[in-house]
């Protein structure tokens, strides 16, 4: 019976260590998946008597357990108030924008989870929301006037809502962004010392121009080149204003020189490429029957003959490529500007990009469903894990 349960676990761990490599493996939903499988039966060592207190430790058990659900606790709170904002700014009402709340807020409970980092939690699920938000808007939601009035709106920031909003729709997307970005920039003070609100701004306004150009593109069926694609197409992925914000709030100070340096683009550069390739490689099929444009479709269309397969193996090479890139550029020391803390969250995105886009195109499948309510609805019962 030992034998056979022990047998168990090892094959669970081994089965999870396949699933999720380092890149694809959030860390709090790697550790719900660590005391599942935490095995307090008595251990030893081939035939010594030899045993260690690390392993099999009730206490080590259940002191994991109660960190786990006090940790869960907070972020039903956190997640309970961002539904509040959602009805508050009204973004409910957008008939043609996904409510995503649930995922975005899980991409930081389940990557930086620590109760002390609630307000870059905060910042990152709000902009997450809002870029699903604008995002849709550009694809769907707003006319070609629309487009251009909330970019205006923006660029000049203090404005009259009922004047200068060419619909209640621009409104409602607008006065969001708005106090979100006024809000965050309130908060980094607090961290930073200075005033941040410009920045976050330019931010947002560099993700509108380039949804802008693609909407254009999409609307004149103009088909650009893979280098023109990927040069906009980093930006319009829209992970600026999810993680740049954050970085403000989670401890280190940035510096405009900092935040202006070569490494600091190159970091946003790289995360951003995986994830706009990700995305194309597993939704491909889908946005070709959208008529959308996508780099696996340009890869086909280079004029080389290139096959379905050969350039969805392409892009899978480059997202390699480029995922190494990041993760040598985040451990390097010597000669880096970025702190480490901050350049931490560029890699934390990549694990949570790698892990939604593992084997789908992020938000469909009964898996991903699953790993949400697990961090954020289910706690774990210590019962339950001993009689497992």
């Amino acid at each position: 019976m030992h034998a056979n349960r022990l047998k168990s676990y090892l094959s669970r761990e081994v089965d999870d260590a396949l699933r999720f490599p380092l890149h694809a493996n959030l860390e709090k939903v790697a550790n719900r998946r660590n005391i599942e499988l935490y095995n307090i039966e008595s251990t030893r060592i081939l035939k010594c008597g030899f045993r260690s207190h690390n392993f099999c430790n009730r206490d080590f058990l259940n002191l994991a357990v109660n960190d786990f659900n006090n940790c869960q606790a907070i972020y039903q709170e956190e997640l309970k108030y961002l539904e509040r904002w959602v009805k508050e700014k009204r973004l409910d009402k957008l008939k043609f924008a996904r409510q995503k709340l649930a995922y975005c807020y899980f991409s930081a409970a389940a990557t930086f989870s620590t109760p002390l980092l609630a307000e870059a939690r905060i910042s990152w699920a709000k902009n997450g929301v809002l870029t699903t938000v604008v995002d849709d808007f550009y694809d769907v939601g707003g006319s070609a006037e629309e487009l251009e009035n909330l970019i205006q709106l923006v660029k000049k920031w203090n404005v009259n809502l009922s004047a200068d909003c060419r619909s209640e729709q621009v409104q409602i997307v607008f006065s969001a962004l708005h106090s979100t970005i006024s809000e965050i920039g309130d908060k980094a003070v607090t961290w930073q010392g200075r005033n941040v609100t410009g920045h976050v701004a330019q931010i947002w306004l560099e993700l509108l121009d380039s949804m802008l150009i693609e909407a254009e593109w999409t609307r004149k069926k103009a088909v650009p080149t893979m280098d023109e694609y990927m040069a906009n197409g980093f930006v319009s992925f829209a992970l600026g204003p999810i993680v740049l914000p954050a970085l403000y709030l989670v401890g280190p100070k940035l510096s405009e020189e900092q935040v202006k340096s070569l490494e600091y683009h190159n970091l946003f550069r790289l995360m951003s490429t995986c994830g706009r390739l990700l995305n194309d490689m597993q939704g491909f099929k889908r946005e070709s029957k959208e008529g959308k444009l996508n780099a696996v479709t340009l890869q086909m269309l280079d004029g080389s003959s290139t096959s379905e397969g050969e350039a969805t193996e392409s892009i899978a090479s480059i997202i390699i490529s480029k995922r190494r890139e990041l993760l040598k550029l985040v451990l390097q020391e010597k000669d880096s500007m970025v702190p480490r803390a901050c350049k931490d969250l560029f890699w934390k995105m990549s694990t949570v990009l790698h892990f939604f886009y593992m084997d789908d195109d992020g938000f469909t499948s009964d898996e991903k469903t699953s790993a949400v309510k697990a961090l954020l609805d289910q706690p774990i019962t210590l019962n339950e894990l001993q009689l497992s």
